[in-house]
């Protein structure tokens, strides 16, 4: 328990001595990089010396690096690792990868281009030079190597250059193996340091892929959501648009309505005046006439009213009462059609909701069957209300051209309509009845249709 302790101990410390201090991302990988194999390379040539200082003692004719050298290697590794917790990282790192050239370009001058120690420094360099200067540097790396090794060989086969070639005829010694061992570990550490960055890199860009598709999906739910939105508002106030100009193409019907208690109205007045103060009893039968006359007027105009209203009110109705308000609004068009509208019910049936916009359903659908009936025998239009325990059922049926098996499925489509030709129909009404039977009353429409019979429009409301 009081190894692992330590350990645990000594851990948290080396963890904390190699941490790096820069902010910038990039510049943080580098400097702990370089802080691990700056402190990796230290200890190594910590080793490298105390085993040269034992090849002294053992072989005092030893012939291999000075020990000056490797010592003021390892002494240089110290001054880098400082230099690099000071922030001159791409100081540090360069001088790096030219502290280990140096010895490599001597061994291979002084001992020749096949020495094991040398070759390992070469494979050392070119691996730093890749992971802390670039990809490039340790191309350039790689080629001014190689050349030089070519050169310093031709050199010395030549014998231009002297090879001290006496390593190859004497024993491997353990110091050697050792130092071999040493640069290996070291190209482990940085191959280990590599890899370790590139699975991090990899997961950070697999975790940001994910974070952006989350972020993609969801921004593309806003826009959907927000799309929606400006839809339903467009749509609302075509809405409202359409509603102005289908009472703006009822108006005449509704002015000649209005027109007739308003004659009735003047009539009995003026022969209220007109009557002597002997028979002016009979004059309250006139005034019957003009009351009644002016009830008519008023229902007329509350109905109207009601139904230009921008605004509803949800509230507990009445639909027979709103079904004879909208065929009271629409007599004078039926008339002019030469179409009746027969009502149909067999009680008084409540709903809770806007009754404004139940009236707009109303509308748009004995509108249509009106106008459907235009250019055929039988001229008739049926209105049918019924329920049940859970459901209010509407049925407009007509007895008009009908719709044609292509068109009807295309109906409820916001702009389209089979009276464009005639000039009637905006292609509205009947998406906008869809839409308020949807959304404010929460039940649906069905149509059925037979070319030269009729169509029936079948709404269920829930209650």
């Amino acid at each position: 328990m009081k190894l692992f302790n330590l350990v645990k101990r000594l851990t948290h410390y080396f963890k904390k001595f190699i941490s790096p201090k820069q902010i910038d991302e990039e510049s943080r990988r580098k400097e702990l990089i370089l802080n691990i194999l700056l402190t990796f390379s230290t200890f190594s040539f910590l080793v490298i010396n105390i085993i040269r200082v034992f090849d002294y003692i053992t072989h005092p004719q030893s012939r291999g690096l000075p020990l000056s050298v490797t010592l003021a290697i390892m002494l240089f590794f110290i001054f880098l690792f400082w230099l690099n917790r000071r922030g001159w990282v791409k100081v540090s790192a360069s001088l790096l990868v030219i502290v280990f050239s140096l010895p490599m370009f001597y061994s291979f001058l002084i001992w020749g281009a096949d020495l094991p120690a040398a070759i390992l420094l070469a494979v050392l360099v070119i691996t730093l030079s890749g992971i802390l200067l670039g990809a490039r540097i340790a191309f350039l790396s790689t080629f001014f190597i190689a050349i030089f090794l070519i050169v310093v060989t031709d050199y010395q086969d030549k014998g231009v250059i002297a090879v001290q070639s006496y390593w190859r005829s004497e024993p491997a010694q353990i110091g050697d193996a050792i130092t071999y061992a040493v640069l290996l570990l070291i190209i482990a550490a940085i191959a280990w340091l590599f890899c370790t960055e590139i699975n991090r890199s990899l997961k950070r860009a697999r975790t940001s892929e994910l974070l952006l598709r989350e972020e993609r999906d969801l921004l593309e739910i806003k826009v959907e959501k927000r799309t929606q939105e400006l839809r339903e508002a467009e749509a609302e106030k075509i809405n409202s648009l359409y509603r102005f100009a289908e009472f703006g193409r009822l108006s005449s019907g509704i002015f000649h309505d209005l027109i007739n208690p308003l004659t009735a109205v003047s009539l009995n007045l003026e022969q209220i005046k007109a009557e002597t103060d002997v028979k002016i009893l009979s004059a309250k039968s006139y005034l019957n006439q003009a009351l009644l006359a002016t009830g008519r007027m008023e229902s007329l105009i509350a109905s109207i009213k009601k139904q230009i209203a921008q605004e509803g009110n949800i509230s507990l109705f009445s639909l027979n009462q709103e079904i004879e308000q909208i065929i009271q609004i629409l007599s004078y068009k039926a008339r002019r059609a030469q179409t009746k509208l027969n009502f149909y019910t067999s009680r008084e049936i409540e709903l809770e909701g806007d009754a404004v916009k139940f009236g707009q359903i109303i509308i748009n659908l004995l509108a249509n069957a009106i106008e459907a009936c235009e250019d055929t025998g039988i001229k008739e239009v049926i209105i049918n209300l019924s329920d049940t325990e859970e459901i209010i059922k509407i049925t407009v049926e007509d007895s008009g051209a009908g719709i044609t098996p292509e068109n009807i499925t295309k109906i409820f489509t916001p702009f389209f309509s089979t009276k464009n030709k005639s000039g009637h129909g905006l292609g509205i009404g009947l998406a906008s009845t869809k839409s308020i039977i949807e959304k404010d009353f929460h039940g649906y429409i069905n149509v059925t249709s037979k070319v030269n019979r009729g169509t029936i429009f079948t709404i269920n409301l829930p209650k």
